[in-house]
Parts: structure tokens; sequence; C-alpha cells
């Protein structure tokens, strides 16, 4: 899969700024809540067109429409009316893609169109692939060696001691993830569009932790995009200010910080940028759909822009895997980062860190555990153990619109 030069391409990243900065539209709230979480127009905005992205160098494995697909796209976000519109707009260039790379001229004909679908099955579905997201600190040592289930003891004694101060003050479990557990499932997805989003707010317990916990309802005004900036000191103050508004004494808000900047400084949270893991599906016995023939079938009756997304659309939305995936199965991709999106401008590309570097300043082993701690870095807990029903809920951010309009088409 060839994806790299389209993701490195400059005039993709101004369209991805241009449609997250749009002014028409910026102060918009979208009608998809996620978590509670109100999510605005344009960011909803921008994970449709990674979807697409995403979705489209899957299908297409060549070059030679970059060009072309960037003119197109261009065009689409600077005149779409919503985002149901802006599914369909995409889904027809994802078509007219194919029909170019099949030589087929006649879109109307009912043998190409199962054609097309059916190219499209085999690209997306059968030799396509599904997702896990993780903060770019972990992409060498999973390069290497792959992902697994283990638990890294020393960040979960940092995030029990800030659950444990926040539970004191009736803010039960402002950190999602079971603290308890001696393993973690490896989350996975089909959805692009939730690869995208977990990975720039990835690990996800730190982003409760510093701007998108329900409790930060109750800050009059905070800084809503401080973790997708990865904007340390952004984080710290929204962070500082919800421990003021719980009242804390000074010695136990002088814990909470402590432990969150020994997290930050250990995940070099500052210099993260997003990744994804590319996973075959037939890797997951997830490369197949039962109903395919059905939508095959439904050529003439129902238009091809839809029978799209009966294909694409997500199926699997959370996917728990409690054993280990080796790297010879992985394809590491590195996402646009928000920040990037929004400054308009790549970060300068260092050359990779050496992992299991200790911080010379304050990482004082204060117990036996942390005195042996050996970081365990292969598992990037990149959805952070978030509660099922709240990841479900990420349906909505899975092209749900498109899901609405086939079941009024196709009745479910």
């Amino acid at each position: 899969m060839n994806i790299k030069s389209l993701l490195n391409n400059k005039k993709l990243l101004t369209i991805l700024h241009n449609v997250l900065e749009n002014e028409t539209t910026k102060n918009k709230i979208s009608n998809v809540s996620i978590n509670g979480e109100l999510y605005e127009y344009n960011r909803y905005s921008l994970l449709i067109i990674m979807d697409f992205i995403i979705k489209y160098k899957i299908v297409i494995d060549s070059d030679i429409y970059n060009n072309e697909l960037l003119n197109e796209l261009e065009k689409i976000s600077n005149t779409y009316n919503n985002h149901q519109d802006l599914v369909l707009s995409l889904n027809n260039l994802l078509i007219n893609t194919i029909s170019k790379s099949l030589n087929i001229t006649d879109k109307e004909n009912l043998s190409n169109q199962k054609q097309i679908l059916m190219y499209l099955y085999d690209k997306y579905i059968v030799n396509g692939y599904c997702f896990h997201s993780f903060p770019s600190h972990f992409k060498n040592i999973i390069d290497e060696v792959g992902l697994d289930q283990s638990v890294d003891y020393k960040q979960i004694n940092n995030l029990k001691k800030i659950n444990y101060i926040f539970n004191n003050h009736n803010y039960k479990n402002i950190i999602s993830r079971n603290l308890n557990t001696k393993t973690n499932a490896i989350y996975i997805t089909d959805s692009p569009a939730m690869a995208y989003y977990y990975a720039f707010r990835s690990p996800y317990y730190l982003a409760e932790i510093t701007a998108i916990s329900p409790y930060y309802k109750n800050i009059t005004s905070y800084d809503k995009e401080a973790f997708y900036r990865k904007d340390y000191e952004a984080c710290k103050t929204n962070l500082t200010n919800l421990c003021n508004h719980t009242n804390m004494t000074e010695k136990e808000k002088s814990t909470v910080l402590k432990s969150f900047n020994k997290i930050w400084n250990d995940l070099d949270m500052s210099n993260s940028t997003p990744c994804v893991a590319f996973i075959k599906r037939k890797d997951l016995a997830k490369n197949y759909l039962p109903n395919i023939e059905e939508i095959i079938n439904n050529v003439g009756q129902v238009e091809l822009v839809y029978l799209v997304s009966k294909i694409t659309d997500s199926k699997y939305p959370v996917i728990r895997r409690f054993s280990s995936i080796d790297s010879l199965n992985l394809n590491i991709i590195t996402m646009p980062s928000y920040r990037e999106i929004k400054n308009n401008e790549f970060l300068s590309k260092e050359k990779p860190k050496v992992v299991l570097k200790l911080k010379n300043e304050e990482i004082i082993p204060d117990s036996e555990e942390e005195k042996s701690f050996n970081f365990n870095y292969r598992n990037a807990y990149s959805y952070g153990n978030a509660n099922v029903l709240a990841l479900t809920g990420l349906l909505l951010i899975t092209l749900g619109l498109t899901l609405t309009i086939i079941l009024k088409v196709l009745g479910g």
C-alpha cells in the first residue's frame, strides 16, 4: 500500500487546513456527539476527508492519480453543503478513480457497476486493512517487535495517583480505563475515521486527564484543542484549573501535576505525532462480507454511490485482541498531526530517538517496583481501555450519515 507520498503532499495538508479552519463553519457544532463531547463541525469534516484518503489509498495503490485527486478534493472541500453531501461527493470521486483504473467509460452500465463494486470489495475488504492507533513514541519498538497487551506498571502507578486523588473529591473515574487489570487488550478498528480520531488524541487516558474528560464541563473556559495540539503548557493549565475546581490541597495538586509531568515526559508528548498500524483484514479474519452478493444484486435498484458505502462503512468499530501481533504483520504509517494541519506546516522530521531513555531531572524511583522498572513499550494503549459503549458510540464518526442514507434507501 502506497500512502506516504500522498500524506506528505503539501497540497493535501493545505486542503485539510482549510477544512479545519473554514470560517463559515468554524464555530458550528456538529450533530455528532462523542463520549458526551460536542464535536465541532469542521473537525468532523476533517475526519470524513481523512477517512476517504485512507480508503482511497487502500483501493488505489498508485500515485498516478494523486494530482487529479487533490484537485478534485480541493473543489469538493470548498463547495460541500453538509456532511451528507461531502460523503457522497467523496464516494463519487472514488468511483471515478476506480473506473479510470479499470478503463471503464460507461459507469451507467450495470455490468460495469458490478465490476466496480467487486474491485472495491477485493481491494478494500478481501485484501484490505484494519487499524490500531498509537503515539509516535512507540513507533520504533512496535516496528521491531510488534504489538502486545502487556501493562506498563510505572505509568499505571502515576495514573492511579491521579485517579485516586480525583476520586477523593468525587470526580469518579476521571480516567476511564481499568487501572487494575494485569493485561490490556489491543484495540483495533476497521474504521479509518476512528483510527485517525484516536491517533491524534492518543493515548486516550492522557487526553482525558488534560482536555476531554466530561468533568471539564465544570470549567467555564478551557482549551479544548490543547491535547490535540500536544501543547504542554495548555494541557497543564487545563489540568491545574480542574484541580483548583475540586478544591484540592496544594499537596494533592502537586502530586497530580508531578504524575502528569512524568507521563508527558516519558512519552515525549510535545514531539508526538499520530501513528496508525495497518493490519491485514485476513490476519484478523475480517476479510469478507456475508452480504456481498446482496449488495451486488442491488445494482440497478440502488445508486452506486450508496452501494459503495455498504462495502466501505465500518462493520467492526471495536475489535479487542488479547494476543500479540508480530511486527511483520504491521504496516505503520505516520499521519498528519492536528498541530500540522492547524498550522498548515509539516513538522521537521528528526531522526528516530532511541527508546528507553531516562530523563535526568526528576525520575527518581521511590519504590521497589519503580527501582526495577523496565518500560514495555509494545503496549501503546491507543484507545486507553475506554469503555466499549463510548467507543461503539463512535459509529457516528465512521460515516454514520451515509449509513442513515442507506437505511432509508434499502430499509436496513
